[in-house]
């Protein structure tokens, strides 16, 4: 287990240090792109991103996760799989041509019916890249997963910057994601060494399938009660406002979609190896949720605390209604950041039926209360009931994981009271800060911010130090698994806890 551990941590440590990277670089362009494009132009790529999206999911009908999840699969079964992916993509980029029209009607705004038919080309490309991704993963191959990933942002920042600035609105959007993915399907089939050939057996393929379409039925009900809001929100208040929401989200998804998605990464081949000993599962699935949360919660609370300021200041007064929603999706990013790890638990032990049935719970509360939410006060109605909503979702995939994988509940919630006391800490300094500072620096917003931030982070780092040491104590071994020296770690702030976690 020690060398798998070792394995795991590196991987994280690769991949973090390539998304890292990455998704600072992204958050940077979707900056200077918020001052470019207009709240209209990122409502249009977000209602006919929620379709194709949805249409993605049966790309591969989920024959990725069978290959990883199998700890055998044979060479004609891969290359089988290749072309039932590719053939299954094309299917579905003729039938989005065809059908786009009736999303144009769904919205009402005819601009959507050319963007989705132009981003349905990246279906073949997701299907190309199939088993060369599944491969990447099984292998635990991160090292280069890290430099895809990290190309391929900067590629599309590249591409999608040069095109607004030559004034190609929201389709600047639309090929930056197509060179992406063009990209991504290339440098995968390259790295992961595999070819297919014309020994592949479709027969033998669809034995993974079995599997892989519980893993796309959760897949596909798990998009949609994440992505409900924008399909729901586009048909009600249109594209600027959706755009807002657009961009509200994508701020207060940062932590999930780079943290969350890197440790899931991850987490898949690890909780697969696993699978046959819960108690070791369990004891990753601990660690990897307080690792987690840990580093998340801090991030999504600070966003919570300084969005007043936040917003104007990085997007400009055109987005300032960026704001409230944008509080209220961070509530509900909280439980978002954690509980992929749950329903991955669930997949690798083979019961993603298990998963299938809770996003299908899912998939019909959460558009239920975004249409309530939306009808009663917009956007901001429509973010406040999925703040109320996620966490008794998220408690109830707490009570289904205890039944078929044994997961301790009481051990799972105390990985979160250190990250969660500290964050009430941090809100308490900063408000504490906040009344004894003089009217005149209030009233530049850049200068507040900056004291919110730099308040926040000594305070939660005194917090996690000097409190609750169990804290440290975590970064603490993850460090020394990756490889850094004892004695390293017995300088501050490793050598105030004495815990040998």
């Amino acid at each position: 287990m020690s060398d798998l551990k070792k394995q795991t941590l590196k991987g994280i440590a690769f991949l973090g240090a390539g998304k890292s990277a990455g998704r600072i670089l992204s958050f940077i362009n979707t900056l200077i792109l918020a001052r470019i494009l207009s709240p209209e132009d990122y409502g249009l790529m977000a209602m006919a991103m929620v379709i194709s999206g949805f249409i993605s999911f049966f790309n591969d009908i989920g024959l990725g996760s069978a290959i990883i999840q199998r700890k055998e699969v044979s060479k004609e079964q891969l290359s089988g799989a290749f072309y039932i992916a590719l053939m299954i993509s094309i299917f579905l980029y003729i039938l989005t041509f065809f059908l786009s029209s009736s999303a144009s009607d769904f919205y009402e705004n005819p601009q959507v019916e050319p963007i989705l038919q132009v981003i349905a080309i990246g279906f073949i490309f997701g299907a190309i890249k199939t088993v060369p991704n599944a491969l990447l993963l099984k292998e635990m191959s991160f090292k280069s997963i890290s430099g895809i990933e990290f190309i391929s942002i900067v590629v599309q920042c590249a591409v999608t910057l040069l095109l607004a600035y030559i004034g190609y609105g929201v389709w600047s959007l639309v090929y930056g994601l197509l060179v992406t993915q063009l990209f991504k399907a290339i440098a995968m089939m390259w790295l992961s060494g595999w070819l297919p050939d014309t020994n592949g057996s479709i027969k033998q393929a669809t034995e993974l399938m079995k599997f892989g379409l519980s893993v796309t039925y959760s897949r596909v009900t798990w998009y949609l009660y994440i992505n409900s809001q924008i399909l729901v929100l586009g048909k009600v208040v249109g594209e600027k406002q959706t755009g807002i929401f657009s961009m509200a989200q994508t701020i207060a998804d940062l932590p999930t979609a780079h943290i969350t998605n890197l440790i899931i990464q991850v987490a898949s081949p690890l909780f697969a190896k696993l699978q046959d000993d819960f108690n070791a599962l369990n004891n990753a699935l601990l660690k990897l949720t307080a690792g987690l949360s840990l580093i998340s919660f801090p991030v999504l609370f600070g966003i919570i605390i300084t969005a007043n300021e936040l917003v104007p200041i990085l997007l400009g007064d055109n987005w300032v209604a960026v704001a409230i929603p944008l509080q209220f999706l961070c509530v509900m990013g909280l439980f978002k950041s954690i509980d992929p790890l749950l329903t991955q638990a669930l997949i690798s032990i083979g019961r993603a039926d298990i998963t299938a049935r809770y996003t299908t719970l899912c998939a019909i509360i959460i558009p239920c209360a975004v249409i309530y939410g939306a009808t009663w006060n917009g956007i901001n109605g429509a973010s406040l009931l999925l703040a109320v909503t996620y966490p008794f979702l998220m408690f109830a995939l707490i009570l289904i994981s205890s039944k078929y994988f044994s997961l301790p509940i009481k051990s799972y919630l105390n990985q979160m009271f250190t990250p969660i006391s500290g964050c009430f800490f941090m809100w308490a300094s900063i408000y504490a800060i906040e009344t004894i500072i003089p009217v005149f620096i209030k009233e530049v917003e850049l200068y507040l911010l900056v004291i919110k931030v730099i308040t926040g982070v000594i305070s939660y780092g005194f917090w996690i130090v000097y409190i609750r040491k169990d804290g440290i104590s975590i970064f603490k071994s993850v460090l020394f698994d990756l490889g850094v020296p004892e004695n390293k770690l017995d300088r501050w702030p490793f050598n105030v806890s004495r815990s040998n976690a």
